[in-house]
Order: C-alpha cells, then sequence, then structure tokens
C-alpha cells in the first residue's frame, strides 16, 4: 500500500476483520476487449494485505470496463499488494509489495514475459534509465539500516546492484543523470531526498526537507517536494511543505509551509502547475507565482469520495481513486481541469494509480 506503515497497520487490521469479498456496482465487461490495450488507461488495485488479490483493469474510451486483466490474460495470480507500475518500450513492469516480485508483462496485450524476484524485498517504485530499471526497496521492515534501490539489467531482468539508501525509499525521478529519490520512512518517518550518480550508481548526497516527503515533480531545472509532515495521531506532529529544489546546486531555494493540522498528500504538475490533495479537496498552485493558493480548485465531497487513494492528471483530465472503506471495490472518477466530473467507473479493492498506454 502506498501509505506510511505506521498508517498501514491500522488498515490492516481492518481488512483482517472484515472480508475482502465484495461486489462490484459499475459498468463493467467480463469479457477481454478484442483489440489490444492501447486506448484507455490502466488502474492499479492493491488488493487485501496477505490475500494476494491485486489485480489490474482497463477502462477503454469507449467507458468500457475490463477487471482483472493480468489473471484473465495469463491464468495466474498478480500477488499481494500491487504497489506501482512503470513503463519501458513495449513492456510493463508491475511492482508488488508484499509478494516482493516484479511482474513483466507485454504493455498491450498484458501477456506474460517474466517474474523478477531475486534480490527484491519489499519493493516500492520503479524508473528506467538507458537498459536499466531503478527500484526502490524497503528491505527487511525491522530492519532500519538495509534499505536500498536495486538496479536491474533489463537484458537479462537481473539484479547487477543494490545501492545502499537511508530508511523507507519510494518515489524517485531522473533529471541530467540523478536520480532522486523521496524517503517517506517505511516504518518510521523519512525527511530526505537521497541523489545517485548514475553514472557510478554511487549516493553521491542527502538534501534535508520535512518530514514524509510524499510526491516528487521536476520542472525547468528544479525539483519540487510536497512533504505531508506528520499527523496529530503520531503524537509528534510536525508541519508540512512544498520545497523548491534548485538542481544545479541541489540546495532548497524556497518552501512553502501549511497551517497546523494540514497534512496534503501527491502532487502532480500539469501546465505549469503543480496540484496536491487535502482530504477530498483539489488544490492548484501556479509555479511561476509559487504560492499557496487560499481556496482549493474543487471537491470531490458531492460524488462522496470516501478515501482520496490515487491521483494523476494526463491530457488534462484529472483521475481520482476511491478506496472507500478498503474492503469493499473501489471507484474512479474523472473530472476536467476545472473540477467538472465528466465520468465514474466502478474498478477493484484499492485502487492507488493510474498509467496510460495512449
Amino acid at each position: 500500500m502506498k501509505k506510511n506503515k505506521n498508517v498501514w497497520l491500522l488498515l490492516f487490521v481492518a481488512v483482517f476483520l472484515i472480508s475482502c469479498s465484495s461486489d462490484d456496482d459499475g459498468i463493467e465487461n467480463p469479457t477481454l476487449p478484442e483489440e489490444e490495450y492501447t486506448n484507455g488507461f490502466f488502474v492499479l488495485n492493491e488488493g487485501g494485505f496477505t490475500y494476494s488479490n491485486a489485480s489490474v483493469s482497463f477502462i477503454s474510451e469507449d467507458g468500457a470496463v475490463y477487471n482483472s486483466i493480468f489473471s484473465a490474460e495469463n491464468n495466474k495470480g498478480l500477488g499481494d499488494v500491487a504497489q506501482s507500475m512503470g513503463f519501458n518500450d513495449d513492456l510493463a513492469f508491475i511492482v508488488v509489495n508484499n509478494s516482493n516480485t516484479i511482474e513483466v508483462v507485454n504493455r498491450y496485450t498484458f501477456e506474460y514475459i517474466t517474474t523478477i524476484e531475486e534480490e527484491i524485498l519489499n519493493p516500492r517504485y520503479i524508473i528506467f534509465e538507458d537498459n536499466f530499471a531503478y527500484v526502490t526497496n524497503w528491505g527487511d521492515p525491522a530492519d532500519t539500516t538495509d534499505d536500498y534501490v536495486a538496479v536491474i539489467n533489463l537484458e537479462n531482468y537481473e539484479v547487477t546492484q543494490k545501492i545502499s539508501v537511508a530508511e523507507g525509499p519510494e518515489k524517485l525521478v531522473e533529471e541530467n543523470g540523478k536520480i532522486y529519490v523521496a524517503h517517506k520512512g517505511g516504518w518510521g518517518y523519512g525527511n530526505s531526498i537521497s541523489v545517485i550518480d548514475i553514472s557510478t550508481n554511487t549516493l553521491q548526497s542527502n538534501i534535508e526537507i520535512n518530514d514524509v516527503p510524499d510526491g516528487l515533480v521536476i520542472e525547468d531545472n528544479f525539483l519540487y517536494v510536497l512533504c505531508s509532515g506528520k499527523a496529530s495521531y503520531t503524537g509528534e506532529e510536525t508541519t508540512a511543505g512544498i520545497f523548491k529544489i534548485n538542481l544545479a546546486s541541489q540546495t532548497v531555494e524556497e518552501e512553502l509551509e501549511f497551517s497546523e493540522e494540514i497534512h496534503p498528500g501527491f502532487l502532480v504538475e500539469n501546465n505549469n502547475k503543480l496540484h496536491y490533495v487535502i482530504g477530498r479537496d483539489i488544490f492548484q498552485l501556479n509555479i511561476a507565482d509559487f504560492s499557496l493558493p487560499s481556496s482549493p480548485l474543487f471537491s470531490t465531497e458531492a460524488q462522496n469520495v470516501s478515501v482520496l487513494y490515487g491521483f494523476s492528471i494526463h491530457n488534462d483530465v484529472i483521475y481520482i481513486a476511491d478506496a472507500k472503506d478498503y474492503t469493499s471495490n473501489g471507484e474512479v472518477f474523472t473530472y476536467s481541469t476545472q473540477g467538472e466530473l465528466l465520468h465514474n467507473y466502478s474498478v477493484q479493492l484499492i485502487p492507488n494509480g493510474f498509467y496510460f498506454n495512449n
């Protein structure tokens, strides 16, 4: 799951106490599409912890919903807690956290290619550079010193190197031969960005920021990082902020600080504007102005979004995933960039992300 591990423990208890089976009230096509998975988008459904019911849904441009496409195409389950997915050339790499695997399929047919599992332990996110994949791994969650970024040779799908980093590496981005890794904290709480030099695959430096960095955006040689801060339930609540980091000097140039008790999540760029989420509200700030807005762009309250668990923008359409109660099938909503509701779709258990094949 995407949350900090302390939050996970609460969610997992709920999942254990309540059955993960649920009905699907939305429009669903029980058959596979006749054509390849090109005109539409994928929804990654992480499933219930330890239930091995992770899945992938595909929603076509005409609104048809195809659920469980990985298992339907390959006659095998995806695994336990689908964390993220990445595309490289004709392939899709599905990172399955609690199964300690990366499932590789053809991104257009979803036919199985291989499984990467050696030297993979609690994988989180994946990016690609040249002929290598870089995957953040928490390692043993009880060990705060064994976290790493795995370097995978895409010729043979073998891990060639493990770059040791601070606890809880999460999302990562690349720019000008450097990889920037956000340390959300694993079972603890992180407050830094690791900088990895791709030419040597070594840790170059660390940039200290606020607690719980949750989103990364690179624009015009600046790295923007949203830090959610520690929530009140931790007993040591800290302030959230958005940091503007100069990539030439690798130093913090500006910081926007949120009010106390406000803990935003996600960070997405669209048309030179940054977007983030507070509760059920979507906020937008202009990068050129770099100041916090006084009011949200729009709210999802009218759609009764319970748990806003996935957020993306693609081709000027805003995508939001609602995890509901973590035990019922989730829902996907799409909006215009002005906040007008466009469509909603029923998907599967705990949708957490969107991936676009067109």
